[in-house]
């Protein structure tokens, strides 16, 4: 079995094979099981890597113990551009396509409270409140190229022995589309429906177009013992918004005695959803050279609603035919999704007063995310177990150890430079597919910073590769192969109080 790794929400694989009335499958599980670098420009400049330092407000999404190294109160707000080229390869045709957003990267305040005059041990406490963006879905690719399979047979498959009298109830956002725009005809005598294109190559191109993000509000609480030891905990609401367009066009490129010259497939899904997680840290300073940080997050439960609809056009050599407005199908179905839990250990060791050196080590248990009923009763979403999606999930998926590593070094008074590299292994089970080198994230950033006010900028590359099957992942020749850059610039403005 060949890897699949989505760009798009929903496979058409999904909607044809499995059922029309649930589209969700394991490809749901990892897009929202895994998340970005998204920060500071000081987190961003060292690859997100800052579990075992602290003292910075993204370190909140990491280990929520290093807030417990603030020892005034702070407020910052950090602004992200990112940049996203993409490079598509399909049956050796490469095509190029860009895309741009701007977004709120974090933001938030630290309050501090100096406890030292309890003489207990505890010198401060920090209350946390903000926003982290945790991924951005923004993009659109593009892909095209010839091949000899086409997206007809997939639907004419999908009617096989369901008489037209029925097919808008049963597949309607696939074979009944293709049938009312006589791109399919249907045989009594065989019970099956067949494609009005001959065979022979066929040209291909799909646009995908996605927006949206995933972010989560923190609310945390943090101590700091003795200067030696810190604890803290956060409580995480996430929010996601998922929106997916595509549109799929065939043409016929010998289009000797047939009618049909070439078809439009579109498609659009609106997700909305919130979730819930704890994390929980604690920091170690065994001297002053070296810290020592744990921290654990819990599972986030996401209650998700997808919408959708489909339509198709297609141009025979008598003109266009279209389907009625009262025959374009709608989806609604809500459920949940369990991410995995996470672990996080760090190490630092610092550099006198001058810099530091982070690693930090996360373990993600991806099998073990899990697909969910809803809690509520519409549209079967209470009774569907999710069986087959979620043994795909422990099939296909692997437990993987991202490693980041960051430094930041004084290179003149108040004034810091910055790096940083992250390693992120594939998801997907050796055994499976072709793509086995891992993500990787390469940054470096500047910073000033003097008693009350500071200002950092940073860059980051994130260098993506990936497979895509628009239909039949058994056919190599319906690969294809996406390299992905995407370039974030973070401007972060801190104000201390």
């Amino acid at each position: 079995m060949k890897k699949i790794i989505s760009v798009s929400a929903v496979f058409v694989l999904g909607l044809f094979l499995k059922s029309e009335l649930i589209a969700q499958n394991e490809n749901d599980v990892l897009r929202y099981s895994t998340t970005d670098v998204f920060g500071s420009a000081r987190f961003e400049a060292m690859a997100g890597s800052f579990g075992a330092l602290g003292a910075d407000f993204s370190a909140i999404q990491i280990n929520p113990a290093g807030m417990g190294r603030f020892s005034s109160s702070n407020m910052s707000f950090s602004f992200n551009n990112t940049s996203i080229t993409n490079e598509a390869t399909y049956n050796g045709q490469t095509t190029n396509s860009r895309d741009n957003n701007f977004t709120l990267s974090s933001g938030g305040a630290v309050f501090t409270t100096d406890l030292s005059a309890t003489n207990s041990g505890r010198k401060y406490s920090q209350f946390t409140v903000g926003y982290t963006r945790l991924k951005n879905f923004s993009n659109s690719i593009r892909y095209e190229g010839q091949n000899y399979y086409f997206l007809l047979d997939v639907f004419a498959n999908s009617g096989f022995g369901i008489d037209p009298e029925y097919i808008n109830s049963d597949r309607p956002f696939s074979t009944a589309l293709a049938y009312e725009v006589f791109a399919l005809n249907y045989d009594e005598s065989n019970f099956q429906y067949i494609s009005e294109l001959t065979s022979g190559d066929m040209y291909h191109s799909r646009e995908i177009n996605t927006d949206g993000g995933m972010g989560e509000f923190h609310f945390g609480y943090s101590e700091n013992y003795m200067n030696r030891f810190y604890y803290g905990a956060s409580l995480g609401i996430r929010r996601v918004k998922y929106d997916e367009s595509y549109n799929h066009n065939e043409r016929l490129l010998d289009t000797v005695g047939v009618t049909l010259r070439s078809f439009d497939y579109s498609y659009e899904q609106i997700t909305r959803g919130t979730g819930f997680n704890l994390k929980l840290g604690v920091l170690f300073l065994p001297s002053e050279q070296f810290r020592i940080g744990l921290a654990f997050e819990s599972p986030t439960v996401i209650s998700l609603e997808d919408e959708w609809t489909a339509n198709m056009t297609a141009e025979h050599d008598y003109g266009t035919e279209v389907v009625s407005s009262e025959l374009i199908p709608t989806g609604r179905f809500e459920y949940r999704i369990k991410t995995p839990m996470k672990l996080r250990g760090s190490f630092a060791y610092i550099l006198g007063m001058r810099g530091a050196i982070n690693v930090d080590l996360e373990m993600s248990r991806l099998p073990g995310g899990r697909l969910r009923p809803s809690n509520t009763s519409s549209n079967y979403s209470n009774v569907y177990s999710f069986q087959y999606e979620n043994e795909e999930v422990e099939y296909q998926y692997r437990t993987v150890l991202n490693t980041r590593i960051g430094m930041e070094y004084m290179v003149y008074t108040d004034v810091f430079l910055r790096g940083g590299i992250g390693i992120l292994p594939q998801p997907f089970d050796k055994d499976l597919g072709n793509v086995s080198s891992p993500n990787m994230t390469y940054s470096g950033g500047i910073g000033w910073d003097n008693k009350n006010f500071s200002i950092d900028l940073s860059y980051r590359l994130l260098q993506i590769t990936s497979e895509y099957y628009a239909f039949d992942p058994t056919k190599i020749e319906n690969r294809t192969e996406f390299k992905t850059n995407m370039h974030n610039v973070v401007l972060t403005g801190r104000l201390k109080f």
